[in-house]
């Protein structure tokens, strides 16, 4: 199925698609942190059992290791046309808008409800939803909590960032022009990224947050995927891409790993702590196999929708515009579900 195939409203639908995929991962996955895994959310349930916690565990460090990074991967792929169709102005005003008030409205009116959720209906603390968004307002830099919309700043960093590369530099980076990138290539990122991310877990491990919600040990993912979403686009590689004859084992095998590889280091004594950072041979086993999960799973799924998943019914044709929303209001709506059940 070529690139260019999309809707009559102009949108690819196979890349529609993927991002629903993604954003029920997303949305399983925060149950899952909520129920018993790992991770930090507003309301938590002790699990009462010692199987579920080790799936939740296994489950959200698969989805950690790509989905992420596949949204970035995908945000960055419109952004070039996007800056190219209207300008830097327009582009950056587009962006304000688009990212910078969901993250103000999430902070200043859907964190405060959570809140006002949590501290009177679960914990019997009896709050005033007006006292609660005051103190925040009076303490912003000690109360901004964007919640999942940390993607969404994240991405209004990159997306000013890119503004900024395009209004210094004429230079363009495309060293895969309508071909997708050689499986050396693949195999160059995937050592780049997992040095890169192994070094920056040695001062930012995983669960440690800057500003209270970016995690930097991830973001060695996160910047990669939005720049390679970018050259992407440029170079024409999802029009190019054909079928991906290592990296579905690949991608398959990364998966079949990681519940051996905690198996070993639990068996062994290791303290798993190890395995989120520090100068350790855990944390950079872990990192390089993060990379090589990452990069595999995403090419194996871009082909895979690509290929199978082109079309869309009418359920799906009415989600696809409103993924955005989903991605803003399940927060709370996970939490006024956990109150009552």
């Amino acid at each position: 199925m070529p690139e260019n195939v999309s809707s009559k409203s102009g949108r690819i639908l196979y890349i529609d698609n993927i991002r629903l995929f993604l954003i029920v991962l997303i949305v399983i996955h925060h149950v899952a942190v909520a129920y018993g895994g790992s991770g930090g959310w507003p309301l938590k349930e002790i699990p009462t059992d010692e199987i579920s916690p080790i799936i939740f565990l296994l489950f959200n460090a698969i989805n950690q290791s790509y989905v992420l990074s596949f949204f970035f991967l995908l945000s960055g792929y419109f952004v070039p046309r996007s800056y190219d169709k209207k300008g830097p102005k327009i582009f950056l005003k587009d962006r304000l808008i688009r990212l910078g008030i969901p993250v103000l409205v999430y902070t200043t009116l859907i964190t405060p409800i959570i809140d006002y959720i949590v501290l009177n209906f679960a914990e019997g603390r009896e709050s005033s939803f007006f006292g609660i968004v005051i103190y925040r307002l009076q303490h912003p830099l000690y109360t901004w909590e964007p919640g999942p919309l940390w993607f969404v700043e994240a991405l209004l960093i990159f997306s000013t960032a890119y503004v900024f590369y395009r209004l210094v530099s004429s230079y363009s980076f495309n060293p895969f022009k309508n071909n997708f990138p050689t499986n050396a290539a693949v195999t160059g990122s995937i050592i780049a990224i997992a040095l890169g991310t192994f070094f920056v877990r040695i001062w930012y491990p995983v669960g440690v947050e800057v500003l209270d919600h970016f995690q930097l040990g991830h973001f060695t993912h996160y910047i990669f995927c939005f720049w390679a979403g970018i050259l992407a686009y440029r170079g024409g590689w999802f029009g190019n891409l054909s079928n991906p004859k290592p990296w579905k084992p690949v991608a398959l095998l990364s998966i079949i790993a990681l519940p051996i590889m905690l198996a070993v280091g639990m068996s062994m004594g290791y303290d798993l702590d190890l395995f989120l950072g520090t100068f350790s041979w855990q944390s950079l086993v872990i990192s390089i196999w993060e990379s090589i999960a990452c990069l595999s799973i995403i090419i194996s799924l871009a082909y895979i929708f690509k290929k199978r998943f082109y079309t869309q019914g009418r359920l799906i044709k009415w989600m696809s515009p409103n993924f955005y929303a989903v991605y803003i209001l399940h927060s709370l709506v996970i939490v006024s579900i956990m109150i009552p059940f």
